[in-house]
């Protein structure tokens, strides 16, 4: 996890973690938790600026005590997010549970169980790394560009030589794959690949998402 990236681009301070008395109620129901889960918790679990503007809910701990679904469902994975509409979600397989960093998939309600649609990212750091870059480009931020963009294969490639891409990436959600870009650190990019690519961006300061319209606003359709 690089969380420099997230304090710098969501502005913050101190992050603020869960309790073990807090990760093991997350644990419930499950004899393993990957290491790279707990660290995450335990570091930024509580830390409100990276969770309060979710497009898709986290499976946090104020969701597990509210619905009561997880713990019903929580057979063959363990859930991490779900979609708004709750038609996907985010999970490791419990199969998983006890490597360090296990791959993440998205998976479907289907009959009582679940299936899965494909892997979401191969390590659980790439895809919170992924998601949280997501969440910020979408709204998170104080910033905005407030419109999705809807861009030719030209125009990515000229946005590929301004801004640098970040070594993340998240599948199979909404596309078939989300890139991130940053100019500075205080702003980022998304962009859904597919047959119909798009995105937006959003920056922590008025002067960073000004020059991100100055570069790169002139790309892209509304």
């Amino acid at each position: 996890m690089d969380y420099e990236l997230l304090k710098k681009l969501y502005d913050i301070e101190e992050f603020d973690g869960y309790t073990d008395e807090e990760i093991a109620e997350l644990s419930e129901g499950f004899d393993e938790m990957p290491k790279a889960l707990i660290e995450f918790w335990k570091t930024c679990g509580n830390t409100g600026k990276l969770f309060k503007s979710s497009n898709d809910p986290w499976l946090n701990l104020a969701y597990r005590r509210k619905y009561t679904w997880v713990k019903r469902d929580s057979t063959d994975y363990y859930f991490l997010l779900n979609e708004n509409q709750g038609c996907f979600q985010i999970a490791i397989r419990r199969s998983d549970m006890g490597q360090d960093n296990p791959p993440v998939y998205v998976t479907q309600p289907s009959g009582g169980s679940y299936k899965e649609v494909g892997k979401a990212a191969p390590s659980i750091t790439e895809f919170l790394m992924g998601m949280l870059l997501y969440e910020a480009a979408l709204g998170g931020l104080p910033y905005p560009c407030e419109d999705i963009l809807w861009y030719e294969p030209e125009d990515i490639a000229e946005i590929e030589k301004i801004l640098t891409k970040y070594p993340y990436h998240v599948e199979n959600w909404y596309s078939d794959r989300i890139d991130f870009y940053t100019l500075s650190g205080n702003d980022v990019m998304f962009i859904m690949k597919g047959d119909t690519p798009n995105g937006t961006y959003s920056a922590n300061s008025q002067e960073a998402l000004d020059r991100l319209n100055e570069l790169i606003g002139s790309y892209g359709d509304y």
